[in-house]
């Protein structure tokens, strides 16, 4: 009898169709050896180069004049989720078809951000006084193999996965892994748009880069 797929065989699932989307689109992934240090630095870097290059495949051509928006600085006043979602719906600083943003109204309105450009990889957006959260869920932690040795994995590989926080969450009474960051709730709209272009690359990578690096450390421990 065929087994049922589950979230994280999806994550996996999304993680190649994503990789290979890249490639078809004419992107390649580069590989550097820099002092742990500048992680964080490079990638930052890096990102921004990306978003501001015209040469790239997926942007060749697509050079806009931004218009200048309210909003695209930092605010004086608080986001609200039906503010924020106008605005990711307006602005210049997303890419065309690089994501959705739907409201999921309800006592304290979510934000859900498909994030097309990452196999349409689901973005949670809570948004307070004082900070807004971003949050991917991962997978089930039951469905995790040696999962006291992984959460320790999870704890020592946190400083190298930049802007991005692991956690727990319960889910109809189920906890799963998630990846979250969070911003100031005064913040500018581009720092909002990057921190969701990098939560969902850490997904990426967590769902299957990282599992793959304990699984392989664990084997080789054994």
């Amino acid at each position: 009898m065929p087994r049922s797929s589950t979230r994280s065989d999806k994550a996996v699932s999304r993680t190649r169709e994503w990789r290979e989307a890249r490639k078809q689109a004419g992107f390649v992934k580069l590989e550097i050896w820099a002092p742990a240090a500048c992680r964080s630095d490079i990638q930052s870097a890096v990102r921004a180069i990306v978003m501001d290059s015209t040469r790239g495949p997926a942007l060749a051509g697509s050079a806009q004049t931004p218009r200048a928006r309210p909003m695209d600085q930092v605010i004086d006043t608080a986001w609200t989720i039906h503010a924020l979602k106008k605005e990711l719906d307006a602005s210049t600083l997303v890419r065309p078809d690089e994501l959705t943003a739907t409201v999921i109204e309800g006592a304290d309105p979510v934000l859900l951000v498909s994030m097309q450009e990452y196999g349409d990889l689901p973005i949670y957006v809570s948004a307070g006084p004082l900070q807004i959260v971003v949050s991917v869920v991962l997978w089930p932690v039951d469905e995790q193999e040696d999962q006291a040795e992984f959460n320790l994995f999870l704890l020592k590989a946190q400083k190298l996965v930049p802007l991005s926080n692991f956690g727990v969450t319960t889910i109809s009474g189920r906890d799963y892994y998630e990846l979250f960051g969070e911003i100031a709730a005064k913040t500018s709209l581009q720092t909002i748009i990057i921190e969701l272009r990098t939560l969902a690359e850490n997904a990426i990578d967590a769902a299957s880069d990282l599992r793959e690096t304990f699984k392989a450390s664990h084997q080789t421990a054994a």
